[in-house]
This record gives structure tokens, C-alpha cells and sequence, in this order.
């Protein structure tokens, strides 16, 4: 059974200690993500724009595509098929990209 500290904090608020391990189970879909972000760098890549420029169009700061091609932000479907229209990428082939991942690593 695992223990956590309590510290009261003045009369205002409590909070806990937690474990880090525990908040930061990695997924098991982790390296199918992983797949996914390569394609989507590289599309942006081959379409000759910078993650500065395609953030722009898409009217979204830098960091936020970086941590998406970097594993540091979860990739939400909507804009993942935005960034794939700005980039000129068709999202049915970055889809293929995570379904044969995933189909791959049950063959084996």
C-alpha cells in the first residue's frame, strides 16, 4: 500500500504529494504516436515550410506544432487534420501511418 505526505498549508488550502511515476504512466500507444509525428515533421518538411510558418497559417503559436512533432502535447484529431490541410498532407495517409503501426506491433 502506498503512502502519500498531507501538508496543511495555513488555514487556506491542502494539497498532496504524489507520486511522479504514478502521474506519468507512458502510454501504450506511445510509439504508434511516435510514428504519427515522424510523418507529420516530415510532410511539414517536404512542403518547404518552417514550424514557424505553418503555425502561422494556422494561426497558433510555434511552440504549440513543436510540442506536437516533439511528444511534449497530445495530437487532438482536429488539429491534426488542420495542420495536415496547411502543409498540404492528406490526413487519410497519416491515419494509414498509425493503423499499420498499430496492426504491426499486433503481428509480432
Amino acid at each position: 500500500m502506498k503512502q502519500y505526505v498531507v501538508f496543511s498549508v495555513s488555514n487556506f488550502a491542502t494539497f498532496y504529494i504524489v507520486s511522479i511515476i504514478e502521474t506519468m504512466k507512458p502510454s501504450p500507444y506511445t510509439i504508434h504516436y511516435d510514428n504519427l509525428r515522424a510523418w507529420l515533421k516530415q510532410q511539414r518538411e517536404n512542403s518547404g515550410l518552417s514550424l514557424r510558418a505553418a503555425s502561422a497559417m494556422m494561426g497558433r503559436h510555434h511552440s504549440v506544432l513543436g510540442k506536437m512533432e516533439q511528444d511534449r502535447r497530445k495530437i487532438e484529431l482536429s488539429e491534426f487534420i488542420e495542420y495536415c490541410e496547411v502543409i498540404g498532407a492528406d490526413p487519410h495517409e497519416g491515419m494509414d501511418v498509425m493503423i499499420n503501426s498499430l496492426k504491426t506491433s499486433k503481428l509480432v
